[in-house]
């Protein structure tokens, strides 16, 4: 069997302004053929996994083309004609068996609001219905009619925050390898459903959510059903046709179906419980003021985390505590590169005025106070995990500046939002700081839970707000969950696989 692999992945948010260019693309890195292997075959990605796989069933592996980003606004249009341009000549050339994509599955452009959808229709179109195509997927994933049809095999992660990237890459290409087979060829079923949650209000560590998996996987383990993926339509994403979904593939479609509708029953049961208790700024400095147990707060300002395509450049909780003013230790991290520029050309022990933030949404709150340069850095560091353990990050010519007892991490693209080396690698430990800015939605607690229960969801302004009534959706129907309540809705409408 020869089996193409390729990647084309983000996490759009319509809300952010600014426009995800080939230059911001290029950040991340696009690897061509032999680069793809040499440089992700050992990491902690859903590539790896397929390769692992294909490598086990002694495959011929070919590859095509791998671009990630950065979460962000939507990709302009000519990013995706690039991956198509170059994905289109690896498939005419290597004329593969199968083809095995790594997506996000919420990839918005400038012109399609399924890019996902529209790239597997053109494969299609291409190389006909013989060919088996497998996909990986995020949970937040939108899982389109289109890619339901054009596709043999979907696998999306099963944890919350994300630390089965590896996992579901290798689930998806054995569920493909498995298409080859007549005898053991899996039939698909998806049940899409009109909801959208905060995707703060949910995880798959403890509460309802958790129990919903928990129960999935015992379906797995059972051999009940072959694979199941539960999809939460990350909510930034304003597009015509949306909406979660449970995608379920079993032996035959009669099972397939059954436990899709099963599942997205429960999932449609719980839409009321998953919601987040969100404090205001204020209260959470308060908390933190009168912490004694030595563990740091954290403040989760999962409005501005770029990891849900936020521009990172709100300074909405530094403004607070500068303006308080607060006693407090503090961190916080802020997108700003003309101020990360300036701290470099003064270099470390210079006092200066800085100002900070709305360098990219002008709606985003800026600061203007005179600060200390800590230290300077290059901007490379190494993630921690457990979610992307050993995944370099590199965020562009970076400062500490102090103003008072805050110190900001100041640089021009933020990466690994959840990871504590996003601080520690910077000369700040979380530990010895009474308040911690997060900027990030849950893929944080999988490390900063080990440190500290005082976490608090905080109600800040940005575009991947919790409080999605802020947010000015013009495409998503209103009656989808939760403009409505869905309270007569019937789970129907399955949309089979190949």
């Amino acid at each position: 069997m020869r089996i193409l692999i390729g990647e084309f992945r983000q996490e759009t948010n319509s809300f952010n302004p600014v426009v995800s260019t080939m230059a911001f693309w290029e950040k991340a890195g696009i690897l061509h053929g032999d680069e793809i292997p040499a440089a992700l075959a050992n990491k902690p990605c859903a590539v790896a996994g397929m390769i692992k796989a294909l490598k086990e069933a002694k495959a011929d592996v070919r590859y095509g083309l791998s671009m990630t980003c950065q979460s962000g606004g939507p990709a302009d249009q000519a990013v995706m004609a690039y991956f198509w341009d170059h994905f289109r000549v690896a498939i005419e050339a290597n004329r593969p068996d199968g083809i095995f994509l790594s997506f996000h599955g919420a990839l918005q452009t400038t012109q399609y609001d399924d890019a996902e959808g529209e790239i597997v229709t053109r494969i299609r179109q291409i190389v006909g219905e013989q060919v088996v195509i497998a996909v990986s997927l995020d949970l937040h994933a939108y899982v389109s009619p289109a890619l339901v049809r054009g596709v043999d095999a979907i696998a999306g992660y099963h944890t919350y925050p994300h630390v089965d990237f590896f996992e579901t890459g290798y689930r998806a290409a054995r569920l493909g390898l498995d298409c080859f087979d007549r005898g053991k060829r899996p039939k698909m079923a998806c049940v899409p459903l009109p909801m959208i949650v905060s995707a703060a209000s949910y995880n798959t560590l403890q509460g309802p959510f958790k129990e919903l998996m928990d129960d999935c996987l015992s379906l797995m383990r059972f051999n009940k059903i072959r694979d199941f993926s539960v999809f939460m339509m990350q909510p930034w994403l304003d597009i015509r046709e949306a909406g979660s979904s449970v995608v379920v593939l079993a032996d035959d479609h009669a099972t397939a179906e059954y436990y899709a509708k099963d599942i997205a029953g429960r999932l449609l049961a719980l839409r009321t419980r998953l919601t987040s208790e969100l404090l205001s700024i204020d209260e959470v400095i308060d908390k933190a003021e009168a912490n004694t147990s030595g563990r740091p707060v954290i403040l989760v300002d999962s409005a501005d985390s770029c990891n849900a395509g936020a521009c990172g450049d709100s300074m909405a909780v530094a403004a607070r505590l500068l303006e308080r003013p607060s006693p407090l230790t503090a961190a916080t991290v802020v997108n700003d590169a003309a101020a990360a520029d300036q701290a470099h050309r003064l270099g470390v022990g210079a006092q200066a005025m800085f100002s900070l933030g709305a360098t990219r949404d002008p709606s985003a709150v800026s600061i203007r106070a005179e600060g200390y340069v800590r230290s300077l850095h290059d901007g490379v560091f190494v993630q921690e995990g457990p979610a992307g353990r050993g995944m370099v990050n590199r965020i562009g010519p970076t400062a500490v500046i102090r103003f008072g007892q805050l110190d900001v991490v100041v640089c021009h693209w933020m990466a690994g939002n959840g990871d504590p080396q996003l601080y520690r690698a910077f000369g700040i430990e979380p530990t010895l700081y009474r308040l911690v800015v997060v900027k990030a939605c849950t893929s944080f607690r999988a490390a900063y839970g080990q440190m500290t229960d005082l976490i608090y969801e905080t109600d800040t302004p940005g575009a991947a707000t919790t409080n999605l009534m802020r947010l000015p959706f013009a495409k998503l129907p209103r009656s989808f969950f939760p403009w409505s309540d869905l309270d007569d809705y019937e789970i129907g409408g399955v949309l089979f696989g190949r």
